[in-house]
């Protein structure tokens, strides 16, 4: 049995997750470009900032995963079970990610990046 550090087991979780993400972004772009909305802009806007922001960590933890020589795979996915395998230092492992999982995890991440901006962090003062 293998035991990957921090950062490896955080890189496998962005490989994982970011490539949802993106799409569901992309998903949220598509509809509210047709709809009816007042002001898309700053929706699309807000949107494209956490894609790039996606993008990067994505191609960040491909070049760590790249440089320790672990491979990860999408083996099956089973009704609302995705089955990938880790191929790390000679050892393989399995994991299993639910769709309820795989949901709360890219909410969760969205909201991340969509705060990650210091201008829509919480202000000390009121607005005017």
């Amino acid at each position: 049995m293998f035991q990957l550090s921090k950062e490896e087991s955080e890189a496998i979780r962005n490989y994982l997750l970011l490539p949802y993400l993106k799409r569901v972004l992309e998903l949220d772009t598509k509809w509210i470009q047709h709809s009816k909305m007042k002001l898309p802009r700053p929706y699309l806007e807000l949107i494209r900032y956490a894609f790039s922001l996606a993008s990067s960590d994505l191609k960040h933890a491909k070049s760590i995963l790249h440089d320790r020589g672990i491979r990860v795979s999408v083996e099956d996915t089973k009704e609302d079970i995705v089955i990938c395998k880790v191929y790390c230092r000679g050892y393989n492992q399995t994991y299993r990610y639910t769709s309820v999982q795989i949901r709360n995890q890219v909410e969760r991440r969205i909201t991340a990046y969509f705060l990650a901006d210091s201008r829509f962090k919480k202000r000390n003062t009121p607005s005017v």
